[in-house]
């Protein structure tokens, strides 16, 4: 083992881009976390965490928090507006605010609240501006966005009369009506409007309808005057403080948000000329993060900094100002996503690595023994192979496999004949990849193929429908790769699976190098020696998102915080139990044993200690853990 293979590792993981400074591969080829930054110095490795966690009682799978990436993340951010704003001396204040759809767990709101910078909260729904109301321990700023009914603008005056500032943005007429015959009549704190804006300007990627034309929220311009028109005779124009507008999640390229800046810029220098005192604008969404580190424009990347963003919204409201010489506003930033991405990681085991075929070489000897034409044909391919002949013996092998299949199916070949032309199929592909040659543009889409043909399969002790539901709900990519042994070379290939009984139930694509693959590079998996796999980048949307497929539950999950010379692992939760899921779908404990009781007494073969001895080891099961245990 040379140390120079921990280096070929992240450049394959491309960890050193994706991981934003958060996660390195150290010279003993184990995975490293910096909470705060590499150039802080502290670092946690994260199979000595494992080792710890399991000393703890903690079981994998285990999803594992990081706050003091979350805190690093607010302030790279406000670092990154209070530099943009230096650059041209922009005088209106900018507040980061967190939409907690993103992320409702109390504790990150929790230590969103708790960041040397004043973070605001955002709710979508009236349980949301409950969660906010019950943890805010200090007076926040906080948006109301989404469908409103009565009762939630009740709410938000409530928030109001405590302290709070309370923007209630208006997504539509009917909604403004409401307020303005009902809550607007109640004596007390009023809390100030705010108006969403639906662009014409629109961002390409998973979320592109969220804005432009097909938009489900926000005002097109002549609904926009209405809303003016209805204020002015509601005597309650004065109420109207801000604009808001957001093009989608995850905005890849730049340019699309400069684009839609300047027409946000250019409501606002209107809105402002026709005597409305809009003193905030609320740009919303859409700073994305690089889930592959090609900082590319492709769906699961972005092509530019923070900081690039954040100059591009001062610099647009900067410069409409300077042209007609207005205020210059106030800024919110909703970019949930940037703040909380990084901070959260699975930790899974591997239960078991499945080979394909064809890892044993046939002998001269067993070769001959073998009368099957099929097998014969094969073989012969396999003589004096080389890289010029490469494709055509790839080619004839697809062909003469698929022959030897079709008379397998009309019962012309044994199982035995069959299982001897599959084994040598696959023994021969083998043979095919190692004369490829990469650099040739002929042999990339054939390496490919037979990368993920002869791919070992991981199936690892976690379920993707409930910690990476995006994985399979909308293709989004999650850097993937072992916690450890990275010091050996990559050079075996496996696609992730889970344990649940779907075929869907497996990550298609992984980051290798500054592309996407659809397999995943590992050094030879052990079992006597076995590592864990590690999923990153989990800490927006995933957990919130997650379902019960199969039943299986949210994981254990713990916080991993810096301290002055090592780090502390707090709120220790424990992952859900069988009862705990079963519970969601209406089965009661009680029933469920009594009825396995009955049944088992019907069992007239069953002595009384055998069916005792049952009855505890299904009351232990409905107890347990929903994911594989070891002892």
């Amino acid at each position: 083992m040379t140390n120079s293979n921990h280096i070929a590792a992240e450049q394959t993981y491309n960890v050193s881009e994706w991981g934003a400074g958060y996660f390195s591969i150290n010279e003993g080829g184990q995975v490293v976390a910096h909470p705060k930054g590499k150039r802080q110095g502290q670092n946690i490795v994260l199979s000595e965490l494992v080792a710890e966690l399991k000393e703890q009682g903690v079981k994998l799978p285990v999803l594992v928090r990081f706050t003091d990436i979350l805190q690093d993340r607010i302030k790279n951010l406000v670092e990154a507006f209070a530099h943009a704003k230096k650059q041209r001396n922009y005088s209106g204040k900018y507040t980061a605010v967190y939409p907690i759809k993103v992320n409702q767990q109390h504790s990150v709101i929790d230590k969103l609240l708790n960041a040397d910078q004043k973070v605001g909260l955002e709710a979508g729904s009236k349980a949301e501006l409950l969660a906010i109301l019950g943890t805010a321990n200090r007076n926040i700023r906080i948006i109301c966005n989404g469908y409103k009914d009565q009762e939630f603008l009740r709410l938000a005056q409530i928030a109001a009369a405590m302290g709070h500032k309370v923007c209630v943005v208006i997504e539509k007429l009917s909604e403004l009506s409401m307020f303005l015959d009902n809550v607007y009549q109640i004596d007390g704190p009023q809390v100030e409007l705010g108006i969403r804006i639906k662009l014409h300007s629109a961002a390409k990627g998973q979320w592109q309808n969220t804005g432009g034309e097909k938009g489900k929220f926000g005002f097109n311009a002549s609904q926009l005057l209405t809303a003016i028109e209805l204020l002015k005779q509601a005597d309650a124009i004065h109420l109207l403080t801000l604009v808001h507008f957001h093009i989608g999640s995850q905005v890849a390229n730049i340019r699309d948000i400069h684009n839609a800046m300047l027409e946000c810029a250019r409501h606002y220098a209107e809105l402002r000329q026709l005597g409305i005192m809009i003193n905030t604008v609320d740009v919303g969404g859409g700073l994305g993060v690089d889930y592959e580190g090609s900082h590319s424009r492709s769906a699961c990347s972005i092509n530019y900094s923070v900081e690039e963003y954040a100059k591009n919204v001062v610099f647009a409201l900067a410069d409409a100002c300077q042209q007609l010489d207005l205020p210059e506003p106030d800024i919110i930033s909703e970019s949930g996503r940037a703040m909380t991405a990084h901070h959260a990681l699975l930790i899974t085991n591997v239960i078991e690595c499945e080979s394909a075929p064809g890892g044993n070489e046939f002998t001269d000897q067993q070769v001959s023994a073998i009368d099957n034409t099929y097998f014969q044909a094969l073989w012969q391919d396999s003589v004096g192979l080389t890289s010029r002949n490469a494709l055509e013996a790839y080619h004839d092998a697809m062909h003469y496999f698929s022959d030897a299949h079709q008379a397998y199916k009309s019962g012309q070949l044994s199982l035995l004949a069959w299982a001897q032309v599959e084994q040598l199929y696959f023994s021969l592909l083998r043979q095919i990849k190692s004369v490829l040659v990469p650099s040739m543009r002929a042999h990339r889409d054939i390496l490919d193929e037979l990368n993920e043909k002869l791919a070992d399969k991981l199936f690892c002790n976690f379920s993707l429908f409930q910690s990476l539901p995006d994985a399979w709900g909308i293709d989004q990519l999650f850097p993937v790769l072992p916690v450890d042994q990275l010091n050996k070379t990559l050079d075996h290939r496996a696609i992730i699976n889970d344990i649940t009984c779907d075929s869907d139930g497996q990550i298609k694509q992984y980051v290798d190098g500054v592309g996407i693959e659809n397999s995943l590079p590992i050094p030879k998996f052990d079992p006597e020696q076995p590592y864990d796999i590690a999923i990153f980048m989990l800490g927006a949307y995933q957990e919130i998102l997650g379902d019960l497929h199969n039943l299986f539950g949210d994981t254990d999950s713990v916080h991993v915080e810096l301290s002055d010379q090592s780090h502390v692992i707090s709120q220790k939760i424990q992952g859900e139990s069988a009862e705990d899921v079963l519970k969601t779908v209406h089965f009661s404990k009680h029933q469920l044993l009594a009825n396995c009781q009955k049944q088992l007494h019907q069992q007239q073969s069953l002595a009384t200690n055998e069916i005792n001895a049952m009855l505890n080891e299904l009351a232990a099961g409905v107890d347990g853990y929903t994911y594989f245990e070891y002892e």
